[in-house]
């Protein structure tokens, strides 16, 4: 039987996750993570509950925010701070940032990733989840071009080549969370 998790080694990621979760303080259920996903879509576009993936890929996005720049590529991390401290009015968080090969496993059966190299291993990737005025997680386009745009002017002053994955073709109608590194 197929569930959310199509092998063991998906379900050893999700193991991690949770354990990770537990180390850094957060929970699935616990507090302002277990309403940060209230804006998601109950069921995704396979017929998944999707809240329960979010709330295990990224059990506490606000309060991960922090960590999760600290592990990627520090010319991302001063893009993504600096799209932040002009754009005060922008909320946003880092939803995915470094992935180790069993996370990238995850991602990949999930149906969140079309690729095991993806650049997110190398921490030279990152997937930005803007915050409504509430402070919870909202795909919604007209927010996500504002953090785009904000990504955009803070790469280009600080001479970060960048790629948003909004101009990606062929992937979930583009990947408007995604930016990464373009190639030096």
């Amino acid at each position: 039987m197929r569930g959310l998790f199509e092998h063991a080694g998906i379900v050893a990621g999700a193991v991690r996750l949770l354990v990770l979760a537990s180390l850094l303080g957060g929970s699935a259920t616990a507090g302002r993570a277990a309403d940060v996903y209230g804006n998601i879509p109950e069921i995704d576009d396979r017929g998944r509950e999707q809240r329960p993936m979010f709330r295990l890929w990224n059990p506490d996005p606000i309060g991960n925010h922090e960590a999760h720049l600290a592990a990627i590529n520090p010319r991302l991390a001063a893009v993504v701070r600096k799209a932040e401290r002009d754009n005060p009015g922008l909320r946003f968080v880092v939803g995915s940032g470094r992935r180790d090969p069993a996370l990238q496993r995850v991602a990949l059966a999930w149906g969140w990733s079309r690729t095991p190299g993806s650049l997110h291993a190398t921490g030279d990737a990152v997937d930005l989840w803007p915050l409504d005025t509430g402070g919870r997680v909202t795909f919604d386009p007209a927010l996500q071009d504002r953090v785009a745009a904000a990504m955009k002017r803070a790469a280009l002053d600080l001479g970060v080549p960048l790629r948003w994955g909004g101009h990606f073709r062929g992937y979930k109608g583009r990947d408007r969370s995604h930016f990464e590194i373009a190639g030096d």
